[in-house]
């Protein structure tokens, strides 16, 4: 199975799974999907519903037990040496509160713990236990801090690092990322799931709304509430045969409920990649473009097969650094290339001048000789203009650039042919009469155009990438 039927079939499977049980054969009969991925779809909601948890590994918080504790802690509430802010963030692994800490100046933590009516649940408990021995392991800023795991009053609670920005998801609502920036995030990301691989620690649930954003904009990888310690040599608390995750960025491994390690994160970072540039999962509608680079990396991320993917994390990184680097020197070679014509283009006014003013004759002297001089000038002007505005907005990424060469290409390419068969005219006209000056406006010409035709086209696509398909013909 390659990674397209794959997706495919994934992003099927969720839109049944959102449909009464009854409804969902006759639904997957009208998507007009091909044999295969329906039969694997099926597969999919057969399972489900004979393993009848098959998404999420019983057993979990429930909301009907949040709702029931609502009142427990209420902001001012004092338990222990923390005092009770306001509830931030629930979920099945627990609520997490905003709490002052007054025992030790007042510094503001997380405070996550399951609700009273599940308190007592010895599998519950283990869970929370050993997320805080996951988060414990890992010692990366990226990573957010536990600072104590604590047992009060028969509650067990998890104090944390707070930290005061959003999420992912957040971000990403507002639209894609700029191409600089979602690498930059993506890097940090990797960074954090190479300490804590090298913990023994898989995450298992990365996706934008466990990646939260400092104030600074630095990254902060949250809720180990489901990871796997490889090394804790206590019970694996994941039932063989059940998955335990969010679907739209589970490896394919992972959702079928088989053993996992650190390459399932991988997977679930080339899904979040994909989020950060394109402002959807690849799942969601077809398959997203993707700058050209970045795409083989996002593919090899993406592989059904866990053997297929990057060894590590840090070879990840390593791959998304490599491509950084040479997209930085192809676009100080497109920006060298700009500023060099703006030069260029500026200094052959002067001798396009020259001509109008050492020829005097009915050809080129005159009215004719004036019109001329302007054709030129204005079409300097112009390219000149849309150059500068370029390197300008270059500073704001790839996206932009792309956008505004969009809205300027045809009036730059206009301009710069006009500006060489300008220069070219005016050295034709000059012939003998001075020819030092008709070679050097003859060959400023020739250049230009070759400049406008061949060369601007070639370092534009080297320094920006044009968009490719996650999925192309190396796929396996």
């Amino acid at each position: 199975m390659n990674a397209g039927t794959w997706a495919r079939a994934k992003a099927l499977f969720e839109q049944a799974m959102e449909l009464p049980a009854s409804e969902r054969r006759a639904w997957l009969d009208r998507a007009g999907a091909d044999a295969d991925i329906a039969a694997l779809v099926q597969t999919l909601i057969e399972s489900t519903d004979t393993l009848d948890g098959f998404l999420e590994s019983p057993p979990l918080v429930q909301p009907e037990d949040i709702a029931a504790d609502d009142g427990w802690l209420r902001p001012g509430a004092r338990i222990g040496d923390y005092s009770i802010v306001r509830k931030i963030a629930e979920g099945g692994m627990g609520v997490v509160y905003l709490a002052r800490e007054t025992s030790l100046g007042g510094r503001d933590v997380a405070l996550k713990a399951l609700p009273p009516a599940t308190s007592a649940d010895p599998v519950l408990r283990a869970r929370l236990k050993l997320e805080a021995e996951a988060m414990g392991k890992i010692n990366h800023p990226a990573v957010a801090t536990v600072y104590a795991f604590k047992e009060i009053d028969g509650q067990i609670f998890i104090a944390s690092e707070y930290v005061d920005g959003r999420s992912l998801r957040e971000l990403i609502k507002e639209g894609p990322l700029p191409q600089e920036r979602a690498v930059e995030l993506a890097l940090e990301i990797a960074d954090a799931l190479n300490e804590a691989h090298a913990a023994g620690v898989v995450h298992r649930d990365l996706k934008p709304d466990n990646v939260l954003l400092t104030k600074r904009g630095g990254v902060k990888v949250v809720d180990f509430g489901i990871a796997r310690v490889i090394s804790h040599g206590g019970p694996d608390l994941t039932v063989p045969g059940y998955a335990i995750g969010t679907p739209a960025y589970m490896a394919p491994e992972q959702f079928l409920g088989g053993p996992v390690d650190a390459r399932a994160d991988l997977y679930s970072l080339g899904v979040v990649l994909t989020e950060m540039l394109t402002g959807r999962r690849r799942s969601e509608d077809g398959v997203p473009s993707l700058p050209a680079r970045i795409a083989p990396i996002v593919r090899r991320c993406l592989q059904h097969d866990p053997a297929a993917r990057f060894a590590s994390a840090a070879t990840f990184r390593e791959a998304l650094l490599t491509q950084r680097k040479g997209e930085s020197r192809d676009r100080w070679w497109w920006r060298f290339h700009q500023a060099a014509t703006i030069v260029a283009y500026a200094l052959l006014l002067m001798p396009a001048w020259l001509v109008r003013r050492a020829v005097s004759g009915p050809t080129i002297g005159g009215l004719a000789g004036r019109w001329l001089f302007v054709v030129v000038l204005a079409a300097g002007i112009v390219a000149i203009t849309l150059r500068l505005h370029l390197l300008f907005v270059s500073r704001a990424g790839a996206r932009a650039v792309e956008q505004q060469r969009r809205l300027s290409a045809s009036s730059l390419r206009a301009a710069d042919l006009a500006f060489a068969a300008g220069l070219v005219v005016s050295g034709l006209f000059v012939e003998n009469l001075q020819a030092p000056l008709a070679v050097l406006l003859i060959g400023a010409g020739a250049a230009a155009g070759v400049s406008a035709l061949v060369i601007e086209p070639a370092t534009l696509r080297a320094a920006f990438d044009e968009e490719t398909t996650v999925e192309g013909s190396t796929s396996r």
